[in-house]
């Protein structure tokens, strides 16, 4: 059962037989226009498309199918009562346009359809808005499964997969005949399970990545704070275990170099120095060490679920494109549905 289908219209701009011809002069222009605009529009840059096609109108105000090039325009641009406008001045220019009627009626009916409007901001990607429509519809029509159905794609694509699945399971009580949303909330129970227990069977790619570069297999595991903290740490300790060892070593030198009859503060100045970056080293090399060896455990223990099991559906499991063509005027019409 279809939860909404959606109206893409892509014209491809025919010229119209109207009642009367523009003057001479004009038309050439006009048309000009006209077709710089039906280039702009395919090319979706449809603020520029309407720029063009509003100076062919301003030459010639007789042109059915600049002003529906116009409303598709705006459709295209989700502003459905714009559209309609321009559909309605086009159908006065050629009454005789019945693809186009029948695209008036579908708006004009949506325009007072609350379900219709949640669907609109849907299609716009405007989430939050939609959900705010849909439960809105389902609040004053409790019986409604597409409004419910609706709230849930609205969840999903919001990322709330826990409200999404009790809305689709709300749906489905509603309407238990819809074997296709009961097939995407089987997936998406399976899809939700694997990614809470199943065994990460990806440990190699983070644990590689933390052998090579300490942190970032805890950056792979979506672990980013973690990360740098360990990988920051690591690199103190390894600046800390070369920088003393340096010291140290020149101390060392230095001490082993001195000869006989100086002050007993000649000789414990370096000895000192190479005692004490010894001991320091001897603790930030162990220190690395055991850093290094927890960054390597936590990015196996924390590795992701294995992605094949926790791939979540596809929100839009199926779709079809039926094209129509009557009048010199093509529209396409994409359905998806569940």
């Amino acid at each position: 059962m279809r939860v909404f289908r959606y109206l893409i219209l892509v014209i491809l701009f025919h010229p119209l037989h109207l009642a009367a011809d523009p003057p001479a002069a004009a038309q050439p222009a006009a048309a000009q226009w006209y077709a710089a605009g039906s280039r702009l529009y395919y090319q979706k840059q449809y603020d520029q498309a309407l720029q063009d096609f509003a100076y062919s109108l301003r030459l010639d105000n007789r042109q059915a199918a600049a002003y529906q090039a116009v409303g598709s325009c705006y459709y295209a641009k989700n502003q459905p009562a714009m559209a309609l406008r321009y559909y309605q001045y086009s159908l006065q220019l050629n009454p005789s346009n019945t693809a186009l009627q029948a695209v008036v009626a579908r708006l004009s009916a949506s325009q007072n359809d609350p379900l219709a409007s949640a669907n609109q901001l849907y299609q716009a990607r405007q989430y939050s808005q939609a959900l705010a429509a849909y439960q809105a519809v389902s609040a004053q029509q409790p019986q409604n499964a597409k409004a419910f159905q609706g709230a849930g794609n609205c969840q999903y694509a919001l990322g709330n997969m826990s409200a999404a699945e009790a809305s689709y399971k709300q749906a489905l009580a509603l309407n238990p005949s819809n074997t296709a949303l009961a097939d995407f909330v089987t997936r998406l129970d399976a899809a939700q399970t694997a990614k809470l227990n199943a065994m990460p069977k990806d440990w190699a790619q983070p644990l590689w990545r933390s052998a090579i570069l300490p942190g970032w297999g805890q950056g792979y595991n979506g672990q980013s704070t973690k990360g740098w903290i360990l990988g920051g740490t690591e690199l103190v300790l390894a600046v800390t275990t070369i920088s003393t060892d340096l010291i140290g070593t020149q101390a060392e030198n230095k001490y082993l170099g001195l000869g006989p009859g100086l002050s007993q503060g000649a000789y414990n100045s370096p000895y000192d120095t190479w005692s004490e970056m010894a001991n320091i080293n001897h603790i930030a090399y162990i220190a690395f060490g055991l850093v290094y060896a927890y960054t390597l455990i936590d990015a196996v223990v924390n590795a992701r679920p294995d992605q094949a099991l926790a791939q979540m559906p596809s929100l839009l499991p199926s779709n079809m494109q039926v094209a129509l063509e009557d009048h010199g005027v093509q529209m396409r019409w994409k359905v998806a549905e569940f």
